[in-house]
């Protein structure tokens, strides 16, 4: 089984792989991605600086299925959606991918276990994309921190809340 490992300095940007063949020859790809390659999660972060680690290795079992696992490490930050700080949050994804070729059967999802998703092995997958998809997955829908509190009205510089008169309406 051949083992091709790449730097981890080596940029990922416009990676692609046969997921098949990767599977089949038992390929490891280890790398670095910048925050800023990522646009779509660019678009949930208070800042791109900072990077990932990313490693995908890929088997055949031995019923002949192919997998890629996918490993992703790292600690982006995001919006609080109270305070609308900076809060990190720690990423260790890993995920077990069966590669399903064209005509193969999808596997019966009542049947499975839950520990491997399903996905088109494509003769021309885009890491980067892969990774982003990932990772987007694993975010929490309302990030926060455990606790803060919400910004006043005051502390933002936009005095009373317009609402605040209706309140006097209300006693008479």
């Amino acid at each position: 089984m051949s083992r091709e490992r790449l730097a981890v300095s080596d940029s990922i940007a416009g990676t692609v792989l046969d997921c098949l063949e990767f599977a089949r020859s038992g390929g490891v790809l280890e790398r670095s991605i910048r925050l800023d390659e990522l646009p779509r999660l660019a678009d949930v972060l208070v800042t791109t600086e900072g990077f990932l680690s990313v490693r995908l290795e890929g088997w055949r079992d031995d019923a002949g299925k192919s997998w890629l696992q996918v490993d992703i490490a790292g600690e982006p930050v995001l919006c609080c959606q109270r305070c609308l700080g900076g809060v990190k949050f720690p990423l260790a994804i890993s995920s077990r991918l069966q590669l399903i070729a064209p005509g193969e059967d999808w596997p019966d999802d009542d049947l499975v276990d839950d520990s491997a998703d399903a996905i088109t092995a494509e003769k021309a997958l885009a890491v980067l994309s892969l990774v982003e998809d990932e990772v987007l997955l694993a975010l929490p829908i309302v990030p926060r921190h455990e606790q803060c509190e919400a910004p006043s009205a005051n502390a933002t510089g936009y005095g009373a809340s317009p609402f605040a008169a209706l309140a006097d309406f209300r006693k008479h």
